[in-house]
């Protein structure tokens, strides 16, 4: 199999696709051990240098995934915890940070002056007195209202940010549009993240044992929730277990330039076959408050690092601003940008570009 093969298969097994039938032990399982027999399948003339030491390393990082799930299963949560903290501390290798691992190419750097956007679900009553605070994270004074998530952790409070209106939309399950307020969030300064995203193939091919030696985490991170009504969802296990990793490595630090604070992933809502928009389109941030026992409501460092514009939705910026007219309508075999350029996401994008960001008491 030639390196474009190899690409192609591991984008295709995410996100994870699932019968039904198995439990999410069984299924995650399955796709590691499927994802070691891909890449050791790669033609001798594509492999990088030391490709042996990398599918060892790959080996490692599943073996530590399996631990964590299968320690979950049997109610050691500390022990599931510590199997993935092993992995991101330096694949069990005493004082080697994650900075210094192979994978040190997925801490991302944003820059200042950084786009995002959040959106809630708000009732029609509600909507007329929305302050900008009620975009941001749910108040450390108000934590019995978090809710298990992806990247969270229980009762822990999260700024959940997408890069695009549409990523939000998928991420809340599609809500109807006309029940949505949108804020658009601007960063102050830059700040680092570990970058789970699935990468492009360029991205890929320009550091393949980096990619590939990070790619389980991806995999285990991107197993869509069976079932949406259950209260405790096993998908979430491994992305939590992230986050409660980022968490203790920020306790007590002060500096976003320096430290990893969240958490760059990909949607598992992505779905090209209705959208043709880009690929980076469905990027998602989840970055856990930094100064929990100091902040009565919102966490002050986090506030201090994002404006963000008051919550407004898309029928009131059609009174206030006209209509936006845009030639044109959605078409596969058009450029992707153009399409998104033409869709209600992207319209309401201009509409924010014209209201002022401010913090977040304001």
């Amino acid at each position: 199999m030639d390196k474009d093969k190899l690409y192609s298969e591991m984008v295709d097994m995410v996100p994870v696709k699932s019968d039904g039938t198995d439990s999410f032990r069984k299924t995650i399982t399955k796709k590691l051990n499927d994802y070691q027999i891909l890449i050791k399948d790669l033609d001798k003339k594509d492999c990088p240098k030391e490709w042996e030491k990398t599918t060892a390393r790959v080996k490692q990082l599943c073996d530590g995934i399996n631990r964590a799930v299968e320690s979950e299963y049997r109610g050691m949560r500390h022990s599931s915890y510590a199997s993935i903290k092993n992995q991101l501390d330096g694949y069990e290798r005493p004082n080697v940070t994650i900075e210094k691992l192979a994978f040190s190419n997925n801490i991302k750097t944003i820059p200042a002056n950084s786009v995002f956007y959040r959106m809630r679900e708000v009732s029609l009553q509600d909507r007329y007195n929305l302050e900008r605070k009620e975009l941001f994270h749910i108040p450390m004074d108000k934590k019995g209202l978090v809710k298990t998530q992806r990247f969270s952790v229980p009762g822990f409070p999260c700024l959940y940010l997408s890069s695009r209106v549409y990523g939000c939309w998928e991420e809340m399950g599609r809500p109807d549009f006309g029940t949505i307020m949108v804020s658009k969030f601007v960063s102050q300064i830059e700040f680092k993240v570990l970058d789970l995203r699935v990468p492009s193939k360029d991205i890929w091919e320009k550091d393949m044992v980096n990619y590939t030696s990070l790619f389980p985490l991806v995999i285990a991170s991107m197993v869509p929730v069976k079932n949406s009504s259950d209260s405790y969802k096993p998908e979430y296990l491994i992305p939590q277990l992230i986050t409660e990793w980022i968490i203790s490595q920020n306790k007590g630090k002060k500096d976003p330039n320096k430290d990893i604070i969240g958490v760059l992933f990909t949607s598992t809502h992505k779905n090209k076959e209705e959208f043709n928009f880009p690929d980076d389109y469905y990027d998602n941030y989840a970055i856990p408050v930094l100064k929990p026992m100091k902040s009565k409501d919102y966490c002050n460092k986090l506030a201090e690092m994002f404006k963000l514009t008051a919550p407004t939705y898309y029928d009131l910026e059609v009174l206030k601003q006209g209509q936006i007219i845009d030639k044109g309508c959605y078409d596969e075999n058009i450029q992707e940008e153009e399409n998104y350029r033409i869709s209600p996401f992207g319209i309401m994008e201009k509409y924010l570009d014209n209201l002022t960001v401010n913090i977040v008491n304001k």
